[in-house]
């Protein structure tokens, strides 16, 4: 499947993508894809079930960013899906400021 280029958002904007997915895979291949998605480093998975199933986080500086770490993951071999569950965006400044009581 053939994906166009994504237009990347510069990281002067100072945003912050945060993005949650499910990752369903072949059982048999999950530590290779484990690895395979820890070589991302905007990715990191926190979670898997025996039915071929991962929790990975996904942090960018755009939307472009996210999507084409989602299609990486979903290229790796044994990868069935990938699908968002969450998407968050803001400037990284307000990420940065304390949130109050």
């Amino acid at each position: 499947m053939m994906y166009s280029k994504r237009k990347e958002v510069p990281a002067e904007t100072g945003e912050v993508h945060i993005a949650g997915i499910i990752t369903y895979c072949d059982r048999a291949s999950m530590e290779a894809i484990r690895a395979s998605i820890g070589l991302l480093p905007e990715a990191e998975c926190h979670a898997q079930s025996p039915e071929g199933k991962l929790v990975i986080t996904l942090e960018t500086r755009s939307m472009g960013r996210t999507l084409d770490c989602m299609d990486a993951i979903r290229a790796l071999p044994g990868v069935y899906d990938v699908s968002l569950v969450y998407q968050h965006a803001e400037s990284a400044a307000a990420m940065e400021e304390e949130v109050k009581p």
